[in-house]
């Protein structure tokens, strides 16, 4: 899907809501499953099907287009297909691997689904049918697919409805009333009754006061935009399989020109720790091929000889416990009396300097090794305690390449974020995902000189051309919750386990509490002390379970997973806006504020 694509896909996002306000009263939700070969939904495999999308009505029909297909890309990145009422079609579809086709009109493109269901022997051919298939049985071409739903009726709430089917979001349970011709006898219908993925409702149907909620939460972001804790922000919230609040607030900036939508993408900062190479490592661990009780050194040779660090622990570095230093200004090597060393940066990219760390700027890519090299010599503290350290985390793209032979980036992608349907975790965004939906983080005055908006915020990472461990993912909430819901499953998500159940809850415990450090391995944990604490001392809020595990990011980001409670909480912001020195978020409690909101809503 290009640029252009996307951008008119996402215009459909607000006549969403409007539609959507109308509908919820007059919903005709019951769905009847009359047709499923080889059990091809609930889709499973997000990241070897090609999926696309074709509305078969002939004549213009209530059927919502967009709207329909803004739902089916909650899940994954699904495309319309174009021209797909001429003579086309068969080249258009041929190499995708599924087709949903909707139907809400008795006049229907015929030549069009004959097509689809006759002469494509390769493409699974999803049909879902917004109208009681007896008005337009007359026809066999309906029953050749793959997949039948039936609904009664159009609405925006049956269209979520088939969109969740579709994905194994909502189970099927009702049947036929009556006949369909010869094809399918009244009482029939096929059963779905397990999710693999989550829904979308409303807090009261997780047992959640829904006043109470919004009540609260529009108090406490009116507060934090007021007193300039962040021009803007959005808050996801999912309660056991369903994600019941998701709301955006404020301005990308203070001008108020731009308003933060749902569909926003954030620099995620530090999230990107167990957003990024953590998933990795943990699916590396599960191989057998990283041992977190062995020596870091076994997996990076440079610290092999490197007396401070050749004896440290996998698990010493993940959890915060081996004393290295916290951070490291390599912005200080590359510029020297506010200019830059001519050697290291360039204003034209060439063979030597092909690291692009910003419009026009280039780094030496030799550079890259020096920062391995400056690492290597930084202190490491003899007294084992916690200490936060992010160096660590700008070695480990590097170390997945040498342990897997694949480059990072391609493999967290490929290995996480495809199969999840999280195709909006994203590095280097600018060309990917349509500029306006970006939210801009500081204005930059030490080398970029301008208000940073799709880089990567964070220096060091930048100077590794936006991929990195330890900041440069970005991420739409939709997308973030579909990993964290993974985790809160302890590995396991949509149909398909990403990591071992095991090695998920030896990652989420707290592994030094003797030395008063609360970190997992790579994930942060409630303070040791936390359920006795009151909201001003508590982090995160005092009601979430001591097996919860998340992180924040220096940005204005965190999440959170409390698979006790059932409860995940995601908080996106540009707290940075315009500076770093905004403190407010941390000063106003907002984001455990906001997350007790959601404990102390349990009408149970």
């Amino acid at each position: 899907m290009n640029i252009k694509h996307i951008l008119s896909f996402f215009l459909a996002v607000f006549s969403f809501y409007i539609l959507h306000a109308q509908d919820e009263n007059d919903s005709d939700s019951s769905a009847t499953l009359v047709k499923n070969i080889n059990n091809t939904i609930p889709i499973k495999s997000l990241d070897v099907n090609n999926i696309g999308f074709i509305n078969l009505d002939a004549d213009k029909s209530e059927f919502n287009t967009d709207d329909f297909l803004l739902k089916l890309n909650q899940y994954t990145r699904i495309s319309r297909v174009e021209n797909s009422l001429n003579e086309s079609i068969i080249g258009e579809v041929q190499e995708r691997d599924i087709i949903i086709a909707a139907i809400s009109s008795k006049n229907i493109h015929w030549n069009t689904l004959y097509k689809l269901s006759s002469l494509l022997s390769k493409t699974k051919l999803i049909l879902v049918s917004f109208l009681p298939l007896k008005e337009i049985s007359f026809n066999n071409y309906v029953f050749n697919a793959t997949t039948i739903i039936q609904f009664q009726s159009y609405n925006t709430i049956n269209s979520e409805s088939a969109a969740e089917i579709i994905f194994g979001a909502k189970t099927t349970n009702a049947v036929l009333e009556e006949d369909v011709n010869n094809n399918f006898k009244s009482g029939s219908g096929i059963l779905l009754n397990k999710t693999i993925r989550m829904g979308y409702t409303s807090p009261s149907q997780e047992g959640l006061d829904e006043d109470f909620i919004n009540r609260k939460v529009d108090s406490i972001m009116k507060e934090g935009i007021e007193q300039h804790a962040f021009p803007g922000a959005q808050l996801l919230v999912a309660k056991n399989n369903n994600i019941i609040y998701h709301k955006s607030f404020g301005y990308h900036t203070y001008d108020n020109i731009q308003k933060v939508s749902n569909y926003d993408l954030y620099d995620l900062a530090s999230v990107t720790k167990v957003t990024g190479p953590l998933p990795v490592i943990m699916q590396l661990v599960d191989k057998g091929i990283i041992d977190i009780d062995e020596k870091f050194s076994t997996y990076w040779k440079p610290w092999r000889n490197v007396k401070n660090k050749k004896d440290l622990t996998f698990r010493e570095i993940l959890a915060h416990q081996a004393g290295l230093e916290p951070y490291y200004i390599f912005l200080n090597e590359i510029i020297k009396n506010r200019k830059f060393v001519s050697r290291f940066v360039s204003n034209t990219e060439s063979n030597k300097y092909s690291v692009k760390i910003y419009k026009d700027l280039y780094l030496n890519k030799r550079f890259v090794k020096k920062m391995y090299r400056i690492i290597n010599r930084t202190e490491v503290s003899e007294i084992k305690k916690y200490k936060y350290s992010g160096l660590s985390f700008l070695i480990y793209p590097e170390m997945i390449k040498q342990l897997t032979g694949i480059n990072y980036e391609k493999y967290v992608r490929d290995s996480i974020y495809r199969p999840l349907g999280a195709t909006n975790l994203i590095f280097n965004p600018i060309g990917k995902y349509p500029e306006s939906l970006i939210v801009p983080t500081e204005l930059d005055t030490i080398y970029r000189n301008a208000y940073v908006k799709g880089w990567v915020h964070d220096e060091n990472a930048s100077l590794l051309g936006g991929v990195s461990g330890n900041a440069g993912l970005f991420g739409t909430a939709n997308d973030l919750a579909k990993l964290i819901k993974m985790y809160q499953n302890l590995g396991e998500y949509g149909g398909k386990r990403y990591i071992s159940e095991k090695t998920m809850k030896e990652f989420t415990r707290v592994q030094y509490p003797e030395n008063n450090n609360k970190r997992g391995l790579g994930f942060d944990k409630p303070l040791l002390n936390n359920a006795t604490l009151d909201i001003s001392h508590a982090s995160p809020a005092p009601e979430v379970s001591a097996q919860s595990f998340g992180h924040g990011g220096f940005t204005g980001t965190y999440v959170w997973a409390d698979p006790v409670n059932n409860l995940m909480f995601i908080f996106l912001s540009n707290r940075v806006y315009p500076t770093r020195n905004n403190r407010n978020l941390y000063n106003l409690n907002i984001r455990p504020s906001l997350q007790q909101v959601f404990y102390q809503a349990n009408l149970n």
